[in-house]
């Protein structure tokens, strides 16, 4: 008789998983150096007299209707600064929504099937078009037939949006020696990205700014396959200090522009977070204006919402965060505009192209 396949699975992966030797290096495709993690190389974060100002900046996105051919999106970004637990008002709004749409069309050249995609954006008033990107940037071409779809259309506009919001953020918001924390590590994914990344890291270098990415989720591993973040944890156990860093690599891969580590930055935080400061400031800093940077941070990260994570960046998720019955809203918005327009009679077959699996879903579920 066949074994219980769950409890197979469990056994066999248990054992799979414990038939290694450790590694402690992260394992990486960048030419950067790698630090190994051990108990030695853990740095207190210590007390400052008077945090660091932080601005954070955040963005959520939320399909509206999609096709093979388009995708409708609603983007929102938005900043918030703080200075410890204290909140510090902007002088900009702190929040821009735009919708945007992604257009496929297929074309030839050279005798080889292209698929290119242009973007438009629709921002919500005229004064938000300077925290937009320039449309002609999100513009791609791909090679076949395979059209692309998914998360990586979704968050095109939005991920450039943030760039340009962070840019005008350290221009119009902070001084010498405050700190932009963008979610998530400083690598781009897409083309051109690199372009406002750059931008923003040369005026921040220029106005002594410092950059830093904070991830909530890592998928990096160690050389022997372990997941970095829960080993560093592991090895965290026989390291006296309650709050603390240990550096992991100059950088993860050949897009990413900053110095990792690991932090902690609660004492009964269950949290051990990705952190990046931009590499050509970090090589520049000493132990003490690293735990400046750090310190700051932990102290704006002591509520009980997420103990060890900074309030500033749960607060920018909060706001730039597209919530389901604002979507559907839109949603609705957008159907009732179509019905209005002649044009939208002969499309709707688009849209309908990709409803089978919903429409199933909501018969067999």
């Amino acid at each position: 008789m066949i074994k219980d396949p769950i409890k197979s699975l469990i056994e066999e992966l248990g054992t799979q998983l414990s038939q290694k030797e450790h590694s402690d290096i992260v394992l990486n495709n960048g030419n950067g150096k790698q630090f190994e993690i051990i108990p030695s190389e853990f740095k207190q974060i210590t007390p400052i007299e008077k945090p660091k100002k932080i601005a954070f900046v955040d963005g959520g996105d939320a399909p509206l209707d999609e096709a093979p051919n388009y995708l409708i999106t609603l983007n929102r970004i938005y900043f918030s600064i703080f200075c410890g637990k204290k909140r510090v008002k902007p002088s900009m709004s702190p929040r821009v929504q735009f919708l945007s749409f992604v257009i496929s069309k297929v074309g030839t050249e050279g005798g080889k099937k292209k698929v290119s995609y242009d973007t438009r954006l629709f921002p919500h008033n005229e004064s938000d078009k300077e925290f937009l990107p320039a449309e002609i940037d999100l513009a791609s071409v791909t090679d076949g037939a395979t059209v692309l779809q998914g998360s990586r259309l979704n968050s095109l506009a939005r991920r450039f949006a943030e760039w340009q919001l962070a840019y005008k953020v350290v221009e119009k918001e902070l001084v010498a020696g405050d700190i932009l924390v963008i979610d998530g590590s400083l690598q781009t994914n897409f083309k051109n990205e690199t372009k406002y990344a750059n931008k923003l890291y040369d005026l921040a270098i220029k106005k002594e700014v410092i950059i830093c990415g904070l991830a909530k989720t890592s998928r990096l591993i160690t050389e022997s396959g372990d997941p970095l973040l829960a080993r560093i944890d592991e090895i965290a156990a026989d390291v006296k200090y309650d709050k603390w860093y240990v550096k992991v690599a100059e950088e993860v891969s050949s897009d990413d522009r900053g110095f990792m580590l690991a932090v902690k930055f609660h004492p009964n935080s269950n949290f051990v977070f990705r952190f990046e400061i931009l590499r050509e400031q970090f090589a520049k800093m000493d132990d003490s204006e690293i735990n400046s940077v750090l310190s700051s941070l932990a102290e704006n990260s002591q509520d009980v919402a997420m103990l060890g994570y900074p309030y500033g960046a749960i607060d920018a998720d909060r706001f730039a965060q597209v919530r389901m019955t604002e979507s559907n809203m839109y949603r609705g918005i957008i159907l009732a505009e179509r019905l209005r327009n002649p044009e939208w009679k002969r499309l709707e077959k688009y849209s309908a192209s990709l409803a089978a699996h919903d429409v199933l879903n909501g018969v067999t579920s």
